[in-house]
């Protein structure tokens, strides 16, 4: 490629970076604020992508690039204790710039060769939390179904981010294919930084940073992915790993009767690979949890460099609570409360009544705490289903100008949808994701279809369930809203679109798959749609 070409394309992708930029953002230890280069990008992209060219040709990087203002976000625990704080690193939104455009070349790059392994679900487009524990959900509920016995272990890596030894990661980059100028320069990003703590706009002494993956860059985690992907090589052949970043649970699946458990083989592989690549396992904060259709007679016991784990009955996983019965009927509850103290919280806290801010609170604040990934925990169950709209009823009773109205007018007015409702949504547009390869979860491993005989009524494929399965199976994402898609038009199920799928959804009446007590039908809200 000639120069010309390369100096073309830099400009190109710095435009395109640009575009991107959070202009209320602060500026970093260059002090050039983002809605700068934004405002000003027809005139000064042509001058960064000739100097992100110089960078990138000869493996440099500006000496001010390297430096970073660290901002501690509380994560949990004693807020007094300085280790319960992430170190959030704000840096130059120059090299925030050239971070972008390396970034998606080096992703599309590992994405297109398949390098990054399949288990991991952070950081890469069409994964997300909820494709993680889907994944895991599908197999557990399948294996409950099955009268197996699964034990899910679940490991946790201390400051796993800034752990990460700079010549190992290079080592790992370039096992990759990634050589030359780009494994160059990714070396000068990597050392000789330093940073600097700044609270209340007060900075402390500058420090040199000799380990770690900056936390808040655009190109920390991708590095963080390449240098933990070679981990699930420690997983034996009857355990499954799957991957949140630096969250890792390691399950096995077997005959409770009769059958060999590797589990701990994997373990001690895991700690291994940590010892090697010196990382370091909070042994407190790591668990074993047993899922099971009945209780079992014998739970088997599970070490951590001779450290026993302690047996679970529940685990929180990526947000989610998992119970040994895979009934999530304590997600359920947890975040129910939460709901509650926040509704409370809401109206204690603020004299205003007004219908479009109290709305917007509840959708901005509340609401997201019922919904967060409810593909993977929504109930079957109609206890459960009026228990989650008891959130929604309650905050639209305690609007005085809507508290004469039942709860169908207040929703009227409101213009918002049924809880449960919208849960079912979530649900189709997930599977239409699926259908249509928007998601990391493939088609076999969730649906089985069945195609009629051309001379048949209704020729058309439908997606097949179970006659009999237990109740963990039937109400899990595999098939709990099958019928609700089996009977969309054909017309909404072959949308040519996400968003023209969504729309279509909403002008769709799914009254009779809706089994709480608040709605036998939905024909009243046709003019919400």
């Amino acid at each position: 490629m000639s120069t010309l070409t390369a100096l073309c394309l830099f400009l190109l992708l710095v435009n395109k970076a640009i575009k991107k930029l959070r202009t209320k953002s602060k500026g970093g230890p260059d002090h050039i604020p983002p809605v700068l280069l934004y405002k000003c990008a027809l005139w000064l992209s042509p001058a960064i992508a000739y100097l992100f060219q110089l960078c990138f040709d000869s493996g440099f990087m500006p000496l001010i690039w390297s430096k970073a203002y660290i901002t501690p976000v509380f994560k949990k625990g004693d807020p007094t204790d300085a280790s319960n704080y992430r170190p959030i690193a704000l840096t130059c939104v120059l090299c925030k710039l050239m971070e972008s455009i390396v970034k998606d070349q080096l992703l599309s790059y590992l994405l297109f060769h398949k390098l990054i392994s399949k288990h991991q679900h952070a950081f890469i487009i069409k994964h997300s939390t909820a494709t993680n524990l889907l994944e895991c959900a599908n197999d557990w509920s399948a294996a409950i179904n099955a009268k197996k016995h699964i034990d899910v272990v679940y490991i946790d890596f201390c400051r796993a981010f800034d752990s990460i030894v700079y010549s190992k990661l290079l080592s790992k980059i370039q096992s990759f294919g990634i050589v030359g100028n780009f494994l160059l320069w990714l070396g000068a990003f990597l050392n000789n930084r330093s940073q600097r703590v700044c609270v209340d706009n007060c900075l402390s002494y500058e420090c040199d940073v000799l380990s770690g993956v900056p936390q808040g860059s655009v190109l920390g985690p991708i590095l963080f992915l390449l240098f933990i992907n070679d981990i699930d090589s420690a997983c034996s052949c009857n355990s499954t790993l799957k991957l949140f970043a630096d969250d890792l649970k390691i399950y096995s699946i077997f005959d409770p009767i009769n059958s060999t458990n590797s589990l701990q083989v994997s373990i001690n592989n895991v700690c291994a690979w940590a010892g090697m690549w010196q990382f370091t396992i909070n042994v407190r904060k790591c668990s074993a949890l047993h899922l099971h259709n009945k209780i079992p007679s014998d739970k088997r016991p599970y070490f951590i460099d001779g450290a026993l784990l302690p047996d679970d009955n529940s685990v929180t996983d990526l947000g989610v609570l998992i119970d040994d019965k895979l009934s999530f009927k304590g997600h359920i509850n947890v975040i129910v409360s939460k709901a509650m103290q926040r509704i409370g919280l809401l109206f204690r806290g603020f004299l205003c009544r007004d219908i479009t801010f109290l709305k917007k609170a509840f959708v901005t604040y509340i609401r997201p705490l019922v919904e967060y990934c409810s593909v993977v925990w929504s109930p079957r169950l109609k206890k459960y289903i009026d228990v989650l709209e008891r959130v929604q009823r309650k905050f639209s009773k305690r609007i005085p100008c809507l508290s004469s109205l039942t709860y169908k007018e207040r929703l009227a007015r409101l213009n918002l949808l049924p809880l449960e409702l919208r849960r079912l949504h979530f649900d189709l547009i997930f599977y239409y994701k699926i259908f249509n390869n928007r998601s990391a979860l493939e088609i076999d491993q969730f649906f089985t279809f069945h195609t009629p005989l051309a001379s048949s009524r209704n020729p058309t494929p439908f997606i097949q369930k179970p006659l009999s399965a237990t109740n963990c199976l039937l109400s899990s994402f595999r098939y709990r809203s099958v019928e609700a898609w089996n009977s969309l038009p054909l017309p909404v199920q072959y949308s040519t679109s996400l968003l023209s799928f969504k729309k279509a959804l909403h002008n769709t009446d799914l009254s009779s798959f809706l089994y709480g007590s608040t709605f036998t039908a939905l024909s009243d809200f046709k003019t919400i749609f």
